[in-house]
């Protein structure tokens, strides 16, 4: 994405580029990260229009842009003390899992499985399965996989239209109406994402047997099972992860951050962080690595509000890792501590492996079965006929919108003055991750994971990609190795 200025063009976006320090025996002994990423730094919003926080943002992120319009709608409504109608709060909840579900699965296909067929892993038992099934573009997997996306997609545009530039979340709720027709095709698209792709391909199973699982071990008693669990994507996956060592590559026990995602609530709903913390069904909470701890919204505003490297301290001053891992840990321990029932299947397994690249993978792949059956219920609850948006007024003020996107933790944070941008903070969950806690001397979750890493090929640097896309920085890494001690630079790679 590129901003025009008088002279000339300046990119809002580049690649990243990580400079990793190895020691005499070939081990990360620290890394560091550059990214000039858009924060809302770069005087694009300023002087603009309030709702131009709706359109830009979603366009420079163009992956996950419904998750940066729907923080941005709820900055401003937030601002502006609006109230939603619940059927806009299932619509967007509908179709904010749809785009985690097509990033999903494009991600693994087109991003990380690839990896598996490294020739730096040829010496491996099932390399060759690895190669025939998870190359780019040739492998027997990539195309099946690819297409699936097709129909979160075709979801996401039944209610938003357009995917990933659509204009549908506005303040208030969104600009579109329940109508018969698109729901029973809502239901048949969730029902082929399952039926093509989810069950046959990736499970080998039905999605209830999948879900039936608790822990490491019945993990594996289901790998065994049945041949098709065995030889599904999910199973080749599990087995070539654990024959690479992928369980033990990036591992490390980290603090992990949500802010909550898909609020479903039965009345109106005032648009404050304080309500929408105890609305959402996947709750925002921090997990110190012993006990889940309220999410401190009012520390996240202040910090927005004051310091354009908020990123840099990641939160309150500690380098929490977001993502994935993090919703579904935090899902199952709050169902733990809600109703007391035994681990759930992802903390069951995270106890078992903590945050490794296999764990980091399967629990974005393990997100997709659980938000099936919640997009089920969602739609089962919008009423034909009732109101979608509830008018709003605006005025000036600052708010701040919470929400997950597909990679993680996501705000934006707006002060607006005479109906137009004064100031205006996005802190995305690529910089959290690669740059959180930093300001305060704290390594950051990434770095953290690398440390102790050993590379064996300086020419192929395959374990510090492995480990980068397993965070999915959605930017192309540049790498730059070096003698830790002397800063003799020792090698290049793109990742």
């Amino acid at each position: 994405m590129e901003k025009a200025t008088a002279s000339g063009a300046a990119q809002a976006e580049k690649d990243l580029l990580a400079r990793v320090y190895l020691n005499r025996k070939g081990v990360v002994a620290r890394a560091s990260f550059d990214s000039p990423v858009y924060q809302g730094d770069k005087g694009i919003l300023a002087g603009q229009p309030a709702r131009a926080a709706l359109s830009v943002p979603s366009r420079i992120f163009g992956f996950c842009g419904g998750s940066h319009q729907l923080a941005a709608a709820m900055a401003l409504e937030h601002a502006w003390g609006a109230e939603l109608p619940p059927n806009a709060l299932l619509i967007r909840s509908v179709a904010q899992a749809a785009e985690i579900l097509q990033n999903t699965s494009r991600w693994f296909y087109t991003t990380f499985a690839p990896g598996l067929a490294n020739p730096a892993f040829a010496g491996n038992a099932l390399f060759d399965s690895a190669t025939r099934r998870f190359t780019a573009f040739k492998g027997e997997s990539f195309r099946p996989g690819i297409m699936s996306c097709t129909h979160p997609m075709a979801l996401y545009a039944l209610f938003a239209g357009q995917w990933p530039h659509s204009n549908f979340i506005v303040p208030g709720g969104v600009a579109t109406s329940v109508q018969a027709k698109e729901l029973t095709r809502a239901f048949s698209l969730l029902d082929q994402y399952c039926r093509e792709w989810l069950e046959p391909a990736w499970l080998g199973c039905s999605l209830e047997r999948y879900l039936e699982i608790r822990d490491w071990g019945g993990l594996m008693a289901w790998l065994n099972e049945k041949e098709e669990h065995f030889n599904s994507d999910l199973g080749l996956f599990i087995r070539v992860g654990l024959e690479y060592g992928l369980d033990e590559l990036g591992k490390v026990s980290p603090p992990l951050l949500s802010y909550g995602a898909f609020c479903n609530k039965k009345g109106y709903f005032a648009v404050t962080p304080e309500n929408y913390l105890k609305a959402v069904q996947v709750p925002g909470a921090y997990f110190d690595g012993a006990a889940l701890l309220p999410f401190d919204h009012e520390w996240l505003a202040e910090s927005l509000k004051n310091n354009k490297e908020a990123h840099r301290f990641g939160y309150r001053e500690e380098a929490a890792e977001v993502g994935p891992i993090a919703r579904m840990l935090i899902l199952d321990k709050d169902a733990q501590r809600q109703n007391g029932k035994q681990p759930h299947l992802f903390s069951g397994i995270y106890g078992q492996k903590q945050a490794s690249v296999f764990t980091r993978v399967w629990a974005r792949m393990h997100e997709a079965c659980v938000l099936v059956n919640m997009m089920r219920v969602w739609l089962s609850k919008l009423e034909l006929g009732a109101p979608c948006r509830s008018e709003v007024r605006e005025r000036d003020g600052w708010g701040l919108g919470l929400t997950e996107a597909p990679r993680g933790a996501l705000a934006h944070f707006a002060e607006l003055e005479g109906g137009k941008i004064r100031n205006y903070t996005i802190l995305q969950p690529t910089m959290l991750n690669l740059q959180g806690g930093e300001g305060t001397g704290k390594t950051s979750p990434l770095a953290n994971a690398l440390k102790g890493t050993g590379i064996k090929d300086l020419n192929n640097p395959v374990e510090v990609g492995m480990i980068a896309r397993s965070f999915d920085a959605c930017l192309v890494c540049n790498v730059e190795l070096y003698k830790n001690r002397s800063g003799k630079e020792i090698g290049k790679a793109r990742v």
